[in-house]
C-alpha cells in the first residue's frame, strides 16, 4: 500500500461513484475472504474515521468478520488521532467505503484507489504503477 494520504473534497463526484460501488460489491470481497482462492492474496477493507473535523479514509487487514463490531489491523500510514499503522481497530459496516484484494498480480475493486490513480498526471501515473504491489486491468 502506498502511505501518501491524498486529500479529496466531499463533494467529488467520482468519488462518491467509487465509494458506492465498493458498498453495492461488497459481497464479492466476502465471497472471496471467507474463500480464497490460492492467486487471491492482500485482502483490505477501506473504513473511514471521524471525529470532530477529522475525518479519514483507511485500508484495514486481517478482518475479523465474526464480532460485531467488526475489527481490523490498520494497514497504512495514517494523520488520524490516536490511530496509527498496524493498530488494531473496530469499526462498523456502515464506515466500509472501498475494498480490494489482489488476484493473479491484478487489483480486484480498490475503487477509490482507481479514481486517484486516474487524477494522476502521466508521470505520476508511471511513478505510481511502478510501486503499486499489484498491476492494474
Amino acid at each position: 500500500m502506498t502511505d501518501t494520504i491524498v486529500s479529496f473534497s466531499s463533494e467529488d463526484d467520482r468519488m462518491e461513484f467509487a465509494v458506492d460501488e465498493a458498498r453495492r460489491t461488497l459481497r464479492t470481497f466476502f465471497e472471496a475472504y471467507t474463500n480464497p482462492k490460492p492467486n487471491q492474496t492482500a485482502f483490505l477493507l477501506k473504513a473511514v474515521f471521524e471525529s470532530g473535523d477529522n475525518t479519514e479514509h483507511i485500508w484495514l487487514a486481517d478482518i475479523d468478520a465474526s464480532v460485531m463490531p467488526l475489527e481490523g489491523t490498520i494497514a497504512n500510514e495514517t494523520d488520524f488521532p490516536n490511530l496509527s499503522f498496524m493498530q488494531r481497530v473496530t469499526f462498523e459496516p456502515m464506515q466500509i467505503t472501498d475494498w480490494m484484494y489482489i488476484e493473479d498480480g491484478y487489483l480486484v475493486g480498490g475503487y477509490t484507489t482507481q479514481v486517484i490513480r486516474a487524477g494522476l498526471s502521466q508521470a505520476e501515473r508511471v511513478e505510481y504503477d511502478a510501486n503499486a504491489p499489484y498491476r492494474f486491468r
